[in-house]
């Protein structure tokens, strides 16, 4: 087999020990195989026929030189020799006519293209045993096979000579290296490179890495570098002058099974090979593990120094080149580092020095735990001008990631990030799919961004739907819910066709507590009625066996809807309130779902004294009242006074941290918490004054209730304030008067006799003041069976009983009687003017019991349902505890 080698079919100047890596030297079944791939229309840059053609050969090629009895593996030394220029040719060509006119034309040197004359050999239509002796190399002379670079890794080349690297491309695969003046091709050899050919794509492309999302595209493979990243960035070579070989790493790769101190190694190992997919990767890589299980766990290890060097490297080359980032790329990074902060803030972003937690603090943090704005403003001025560019999953995962991190960046033209998306949104809605708008609606109502023109176009999307078949995660339902309801955007079409949708559907196993407590919570605070979807949703809960996997907040949203939408279910809020009353302790519930469950039962009228009891010992035993906001701690307070649940401990306990905070309170707080301590007659002066020049600062913020109950509980707890209750006050009382309902009437009536009979203060106006006592009096009188008995009793003892009398002051008294010259006024005062079943009066009786006698001038005495039940229903007992009473 000696003087036959593959030289017949290399150029001259690759025989001669030229660029024989240039590419230009190739077997016939090479020929032949590229031949195939262009008749098929394609080349071999498509990496799936590349692969499938390349690994074929090599199959063949090792088969073939195995059955040569004079074959060896090439050995180090076979690789490192050139070929001998003299080395014998084989014309195995079967055609002399064609034979000189082939090989003039692919000797021809000075062509830049090979000829592609049909009377190329064909290998396929040769005898095995002329193949072998035609491919076989000549080992007479000792040479190796020839090199075959064309589909090796390559690094992206400068075109130009200069060596400046100015002007970069990615060149093809059969022309890449094609300057003159490379030195050190002549002693290459075939090598083991053709087990790396099968490798070429996996590592000239870098896989596009999974993302959170599921995406059609998330396997498809691109190029890992780019003519403006490494025109930017030319330390990225090894070598710039353009007529050595350029020897580039490649992007690292990064596993999911890779600790973040092993994800940080190989970033900066491969720093200078860190592409924009690659940051993107890292980053995302970084911020799965961040949420994993072991996050908790990240202690860094003795190399602490060193990792910390490695994440500023990795996270200032991320910075200095975000201009080069394309959209898909640029978003992801954008998204994980969101998620990171996320993390960070829920760990509280401690700063011990010790831990992966800390390093990365460092880097998106400030000292106050909000994210670094400088930071992500940046980001966001880059992802403006990218947005035309990209698709509906990265337009949600940008507003998504800026509303986990609550930030809404602004530019200088006082527009801002969102502002921008929603744009894009809106334009491209048909595009979204029921994940992307759910996270983008999602995200506009977390940062209270209701971008009226993307939520009207997303609503009108989906209400055009025939069916909501593409809503397949419940999830996507209630998240979509929630954003709208949250937003204040009202959109019939749009919740009754969500509603219809789930109610419609056979079962609700597959929605999460969670979920199905924002569904509801949606309509209720949308103030949207659907019965069937309230009902269908309480049957689904009550059919638990127990409710183990609501947490607090799932439950107190729960109740809370339903006593928002006045959806009496009470099965559902028995089960709840058992459910909470048998829970070890309540420390997993955060003040708000504390409030809201309380606000929840007292709303709806359901009565369930265990539950109260058991919360409110809770919040007494707590020493956490600083967690409490002003809304906390005016619904806990506002409940216990509405469900007439006595409490002394917890309303002190309240009133204390309110005292605390009351710079803090607003005017519906301030109005609530006032009027629930009145209500049950709670009349803590300490309270009531401190409150002054809180409720006198929000005066112009009041409503009609506002002012009603404000001037009311003062009226109750006998507080004198003329600094709250001077001119301003009433000039405001009389600029609503036309909104103030008949109860506000009665107690700006009671208010009134208070400050200009009690108080000798400026009252209401004139007309004011007829249109309140006009209401106050109008209300018709009923009659209680014990009422009926005790005027009965009076007239069996010789008095003349006079029932319902209309005082002056506007009050009735239930009879009045005349003993030894005196009008005595008797109030028989049944359950409802106490607090509960409590002996406590509730603030109003208060109020009457300190007014008839103070401006009606007549004595008042009062008949409590438990003395007169205590008394039986022996009439000779009954008489003589009313002359006892009277003094008879």
């Amino acid at each position: 087999m000696s003087g036959q080698s593959y030289s017949h079919y290399m150029r001259p100047q690759d025989r001669d020990g030229g660029n024989c890596a240039s590419g230009r030297g190739r077997s016939p079944h090479q020929h032949q195989a590229s031949s195939l791939a262009r008749s098929r229309g394609r080349s071999y840059e498509n990496h799936r026929h590349y692969e499938r053609d390349m690994r074929g050969e090599a199959r063949r090629d090792q088969y073939h030189r195995s059955r040569s009895s004079d074959y060896a593996p090439h050995s180090r030394s076979h690789r490192s020799r050139s070929f001998d220029p003299h080395a014998t040719q084989h014309n195995y060509s079967s055609s002399s006519n064609n034979s000189s006119q082939r090989n003039s034309s692919y000797h021809d040197h000075s062509s830049r293209k090979r000829s592609r004359s049909p009377s190329r050999p064909n290998h396929r239509n040769l005898q095995n045993n002329e193949y072998e002796r035609s491919s076989r190399p000549n080992r007479s002379f000792g040479h190796g096979r020839p090199k075959d670079t064309r589909y090796e890794r390559r690094p992206l080349a400068p075109t130009n000579t200069n060596g400046n690297g100015a002007d970069m491309h990615r060149a093809p695969a059969n022309e890449f290296h094609r300057a003159k003046n490379t030195e050190n091709y002549a002693n290459a050899s075939y090598g083991s490179d053709m087990n790396n050919m099968n490798n070429y794509h996996s590592n000239y492309y870098q896989s596009q890495s999974r993302y959170d999302h599921p995406k059609n595209t998330s396997q498809m493979r691109r190029p890992i570098a780019s003519r403006q990243y490494f025109a930017s960035n030319p330390q990225s070579w090894q070598q710039s002058n353009s007529t050595k070989t350029q020897n580039v790493q490649s992007a690292p790769r990064f596993d999911n099974n890779h600790t973040i101190p092993e994800l940080s190694q190989i970033a900066y190992t491969n720093l200078t090979a860190m592409t924009p997919a690659a940051a993107a990767a890292f980053w995302n890589k970084v911020s799965k593990q961040m949420s994993g299980r072991n996050a908790s766990n990240s202690r860094l290890p003795s190399h602490h120094d060193e990792l910390g060097h490695h994440f500023n490297q990795i996270f200032e080359h991320t910075t200095r080149t975000l201009s080069l980032f394309g959209s898909i790329d640029l978003f992801q990074t954008i998204y994980s580092m969101a998620k990171i902060v996320n993390v960070l803030r829920r760990h509280g972003g401690r700063r011990r020095g010790d831990d992966i937690i800390d390093m990365l603090s460092s880097l998106l943090l400030n000292h106050d735990k909000t994210p670094k704005r400088s930071l992500f403003l940046s980001f966001a001025i880059a992802s403006r001008d990218k947005l035309n560019n990209s698709d509906a999953r990265g337009l949600s995962n940008i507003a998504y990631a800026y509303a986990l991190i609550k930030y809404v960046p602004e530019f200088d033209d006082e527009s801002d990030l969102f502002d921008h998306v929603a744009i894009q949104a809106a334009r491209r809605r048909v595009e979204f799919n029921a994940q992307d708008i759910s996270n983008m609606m999602w995200a506009y109502a977390t940062v209270d961004k209701p971008h009226a023109l993307l939520f009207q176009a997303m609503a009108d999307q989906i209400a055009a739907y025939e069916h909501l078949g593409e809503f397949k995660h419940p999830q996507d339902f209630s998240n979509m819910m929630w954003a709208y309801a949250k937003a204040g955007v009202s959109h019939a079409s749009f919740f009754e066709k969500m509603a219809d949708h789930v109610a419609r559907l056979d079962v609700l196993y597959g929605f999460e507590p969670q979920a199905l407590s924002n569904i509801v919570w949606a309509y209720a605070k949308a103030v949207v009625s659907h019965p069937k979807l309230f009902e269908r949703v309480a049957n689904h809960i009550v059919s638990f066996g127990n409710l183990s996997r609501f947490d607090p907040q799932a439950l107190s949203n729960t109740v809370w809807a339903y006593a928002k939408a006045g959806f009496n279910h009470p099965e559902l809020f028995e089960k709840v309130a058992n459910h909470i009353v048998a829970s070890d302790n309540l420390d997993t519930f955060d003040p708000q779902a504390l409030s809201n469950t309380l606000w929840a039962y007292a709303k709806a009228g359901f009565n369930h004294p265990e539950l109260f009891e058991k919360i409110a010992n809770h919040i007494v035993a707590s020493d956490k009242m600083d967690r409490f906001d002003p809304q906390n701690l005016s619904s806990t307070i506002w409940a216990y006074a509405t469900a007439q649940v006595p409490h002394p401990k917890l309303f002190k306990k309240v009133a204390d941290a309110a005292i605390r905070s009351k710079g803090e309170f607003d005017s519906q707080p301030v109005a609530n918490l006032l009027w629930a301590n009145a209500t049950v007659g709670v009349t803590d002066k300490q309270l009531f004054l401190s409150f002054v020049p809180t409720a006198a600062k929000l005066i112009e913020s009041y409503n009609n209730q506002h002012l009603a109950n404000i001037a009311w509980a003062y009226a109750v707890a006998d507080v004198d304030a003329p600094t709250l209750f001077n001119k301003n006050f009433i000039k405001k009382c009389v600029e609503k008067e036309d909104g103030f309902k008949m109860e506000g009437l009665f107690q700006l009536h009671q208010w009134h006799l208070w400050q200009s009979k009690e108080k000798a203060h400026p009252g209401l106006p004139v007309d004011l003041q007829e249109a309140c006592y006009n209401e106050f009096i109008s209300e018709e009188p009923t009659v209680s069976k014990l009422q009926e008995d005790v005027v009965a009793q009076l007239s069996n003892i010789g008095l003349d009983p006079k029932e319902e009398v209309l005082m002056g002051s506007g009050y009735r008294i239930d009879a009045l009687v005349e003993v030894n010259g005196k009008n005595i006024g008797i109030e028989v005062d049944g359950p409802y003017h106490f607090i509960g079943r409590s002996k406590s009066p509730l603030g109003s009786t208060i109020l009457k019991r300190r007014q008839v006698p103070s401006i009606d001038n007549i004595e008042l005495v009062s008949v409590p349902y438990w003395e007169w039940d205590e008394v039986g229903n022996d009439e000779v007992k009954k008489q003589e505890y009313l002359r006892r009473l009277l003094g008879l």
